[in-house]
């Protein structure tokens, strides 16, 4: 038995029929999943007050969650106006928190920023639409300063998504194509310099905390996945040769970091296998992968990531929880992206029997409560996130990847 994972017994796919003809979950499972989905909707809102309104955060605080009312807000167009209410009551919770001292998506400003100019923009209101963006872009000369790291958690790829964010919820010339360019290249040229220092076999390296991470949270395999989305974007054709001359070297670098077991090392100085979730291990580098086979029409990276996708399914049901970051619906969002990109129902059966894990929410012998337990990444509201995806598992993205 591990300490880290729940053995997993669920039987795998065998021919089973999940979706009806016009691609809907057959009924008795799309109910069963409304009616997880709204138990525990109810279950949130009975301790929404109970959120701690000095984190802001998309991350941890109010921002995330007004993210997950959005979300649901497309998908139940019968609950729409009250889903967007409640997500404009919390943005507006989150931005009496904003400082402009932080620059990530995930746990800095531009991230509470942009989730309100997509609300204010849905009111009509370009005042504050406006004042938001402005206030995104302010940010732009401290974010692509050598001062800051360079992941997606803390650092410059974080408040590159931002951009990205709010350029494809309200419209593409919101962010000038110059700033875009400016923080892709500041990205750049810090992992290139980084890697000349250490000598590195990849053109591009980047450490945080004096550690060489390879994961989605920290490392290197977040900061390309995202880079590679924003060169491939039509707006961004002058940032394409960047594909072929730093960022499929560095994504063939990182092929070099799997384990025997299929998991990818957390770090370059790791010696462990230990870590299959989104923020360390297999999980991210699934992400990376199907991107990277779409990018190219390579299949020998869909065949890592099917690999990769196969250890999350056998190590994916992680005792930490049941939430996005390091817990078992951010493992399951592995199984809806490979569906996607495979049409391979295998993969469909996968993310709904982990659902099936989910719907037991709490009565698991999980080794820790989260410390923000109704939280986007940690807590409850990502792992109902995820079970609303499943709804419709074609169109379904791990919140925070394009």
């Amino acid at each position: 038995m591990s300490d880290r994972y729940f053995e997993n017994h669920y039987t795998d796919y065998n021919g089973e029929t999940y979706l009806t003809s016009n691609n809907q979950l057959i009924p008795e499972i799309y109910s069963n999943v409304t009616h997880w989905i709204e138990h525990y909707i109810r279950k949130l809102e009975r301790h929404i007050d109970t959120i701690d309104r000095s984190d802001g955060s998309v991350y941890t605080g109010s921002a995330g969650i007004a993210l997950l009312y959005l979300h649901l807000a497309i998908l139940f167009p019968s609950e729409k106006d009250n889903y967007k209410s409640k997500a404009k009551m919390l943005i507006d919770s989150a931005l009496q928190q904003v400082n402009g001292k932080r620059i990530s998506f995930l746990t800095g400003d531009p991230g509470p920023l942009a989730i309100a100019a997509v609300i204010y923009n849905d009111l009509n209101d370009e005042r504050m639409v406006n004042k938001c963006i402005d206030k995104i872009i302010s940010m732009k000369d401290d974010a692509a300063s050598d001062s800051k790291p360079d992941e997606f958690l803390y650092g410059r790829t974080g408040y590159l998504y931002s951009l990205i964010f709010v350029r494809r919820k309200i419209r593409s010339d919101i962010i000038d194509n110059r700033i875009v360019t400016e923080v892709f290249e500041s990205i750049i040229k810090s992992g290139e310099k980084y890697a000349n220092e250490t000598r590195s076999r990849s053109p591009l390296m980047y450490q945080w905390h004096d550690k060489e991470y390879m994961g989605a949270a920290h490392g290197v395999s977040g900061i390309i996945y995202l880079l590679l989305n924003v060169a491939q974007d039509d707006l961004c054709s002058n940032l394409r040769p960047y594909v072929q001359s730093h960022l499929l070297p560095t994504i063939e670098f990182l092929t070099t970091k799997r384990l025997p077991s299929g998991n990818y090392l957390s770090s370059s100085d790791s010696t462990t296998d230990r870590l299959v979730q989104w923020c360390h291990g297999a999980t991210g580098f699934v992400f990376l992968f199907v991107r990277t086979y779409e990018t190219t029409g390579n299949r020998s990276y869909l065949d890592l990531a099917t690999t990769a996708g196969d250890v999350v399914w056998q190590r994916g049901l992680l005792r930490k929880g049941y939430g996005l970051c390091h817990g078992i619906a951010g493992n399951a969002y592995v199984f809806l992206d490979l569906y996607r990109a495979t049409n391979n129902t295998k993969w469909l059966h996968r993310a709904i029997k982990f659902s099936e894990h989910c719907l037991d929410y709490g009565k698991h012998d999980i080794s820790r409560t989260p410390d923000h337990p109704y939280s986007l990444f940690e807590g409850l509201s990502g792992t109902i996130y995820f079970m609303a995806d499943i709804m419709n598992p074609k169109h379904a993205r791990f919140p925070t990847l394009i």
